[in-house]
Parts: structure tokens; C-alpha cells; sequence
């Protein structure tokens, strides 16, 4: 089967402060369907995997200097900052929150943000059914049309994402990436997804992680291509 659909871009996550953001600007400035996605989690700000807001600022200040360089940058929100999110409708400090921390991301040049509701990632995971928590997913991501939200599709975020697609006139920034690796890394087993509720009507885009890696990052292109063609995106 020749695959119709097209690769937008490839996602590098979790640049740190042991790399040189010129390194970045390099990777990004020859490979421009690159996107970098940089994890944000309060509690492990820092850490291997987990930028430092002051090593982000430095990457912006960097990129801000050269206008030929076009770097893909992705929010990976976890922990406390999606819990805030899940809270923004109901809650005036997760939305003040939630209000300046998007706000700082747009400033620091970043045009997608990843909201990863798992347990795994820090996240409360008991209310994601509540209609109160995805009228404050809509609210939020209403607030910045700016922005492009994904959701991480996976089992356990199902309440949340089963919540959405019921909603009436979902925003059209809101795209989907199967993940059951949760960021884990773990390879997917069963084939990729072919299901069409996923893509983005207006984009026709759908995203796919899980173990992706230099020694199969070929096959999978290949596969998630066709998996992508069969969905309709």
C-alpha cells in the first residue's frame, strides 16, 4: 500500500540542561521537521530529562538572536502543571497558574504543548472523567487558539480523552498522539492505531510515540505513515 499521508515532524524529547542549546539550533536549522519537546515537571526541574526554566530561556534568548533559525519547540507538561490544567475552570490559582506559565512558553518561543495526564508523569489521575475537569481542559485550551494542545491517548487516559471527543465544537488546536508507552519508551506490540475518531478534522493530523529509536525509526516511520493513510489523516 502506498501511503498518501505526509510526516509534519519527528520528536526528539527531553533536551536537558546537559545539552548546548547551539547544538540544538544546529540540529534544528538542517533538519527543520525536527521538534524538540522539553518535559516540565516542578518536582524534578533539573533532573536528567528535566530542563531548567533558566537553560529554556537561554535556548529562546539563543534562537531569538538568529532569524533564519526555525526550531520546533513542544511543552511536555507533567506533574503539577497538568494537574493545574485539569483545574484551570475551577480553580482561580491553577488558572493564574496555568495563565503565566503559557504565556511564558509562547514568549520562550514554544507552539505546542503536550499534556501528559498518567500517573507516571505525576498527574492526579482520579478525576479525569469529571466534566468539570474537561471543561477545564476546553477552557484552557479556548484561551490560547495560539497554542497547540496534544493528548496523550492511551488507556489510562481514556476517561479524559473519551470526555473531549463528546464535547460540542471541540477547539480545532487540539491533536492527538497514541502513546501507550506513556513516555516510557516502550514498543508498541500490536501495530500502530488506524482509528479515524483520532485525526484532527481540520488538520488531518494524528500523532504516534512508543519506542521509537535510531535502530527502528525507519520501519516505523514507514509503518505509522500507512498507519496514518488507513485513519484518513
Amino acid at each position: 500500500m502506498t501511503s498518501t499521508a505526509k510526516l509534519s515532524a519527528l520528536g526528539f524529547c527531553g533536551a536537558d540542561d546537559s545539552v548546548n542549546p547551539r547544538l540544538l539550533a544546529l540540529i534544528g536549522q538542517n533538519y527543520p521537521l525536527v521538534e524538540f519537546g522539553v518535559l516540565f515537571r516542578p518536582d524534578k526541574e533539573g533532573q536528567p530529562r528535566y530542563a531548567t526554566k533558566n537553560w529554556v530561556s537561554n535556548l529562546s534568548n539563543l534562537l531569538s538572536k538568529n532569524s533564519n533559525t526555525k526550531v520546533r519547540l513542544a511543552a511536555h507538561l507533567c506533574g503539577s502543571y497538568v494537574n493545574d490544567f485539569l483545574s484551570y475552570g475551577a480553580n482561580d490559582s491553577a488558572k493564574e497558574t496555568i495563565d503565566l506559565f503559557l504565556k511564558q512558553l509562547h514568549d520562550w518561543g514554544f507552539r505546542r504543548v503536550q499534556v501528559n495526564a498518567t500517573a507516571v508523569n505525576g498527574v492526579f489521575t482520579e478525576n479525569l472523567a469529571y466534566d468539570l475537569t474537561i471543561h477545564s481542559f476546553l477552557s484552557a485550551v479556548r484561551s490560547y487558539p495560539e497554542l497547540e494542545f496534544i493528548v496523550q491517548k492511551n488507556e489510562e487516559t481514556s476517561p479524559l480523552w473519551s470526555g473531549l471527543l463528546k464535547a460540542k465544537d471541540m477547539p480545532e488546536n487540539i491533536v492527538f498522539l497514541h502513546d501507550e508507552s506513556k513516555g516510557t519508551g516502550k514498543e508498541v506490540a500490536e501495530g500502530w492505531p488506524t482509528d479515524p475518531t483520532f485525526v484532527a478534522p481540520s488538520k488531518k493530523i494524528v500523532g504516534f510515540a512508543g519506542g521509537i529509536k535510531p535502530s527502528n525509526v525507519k520501519s516505523v516511520v514507514q509503518d505509522t505513515l500507512e498507519a496514518s493513510s488507513k485513519s484518513g489523516a
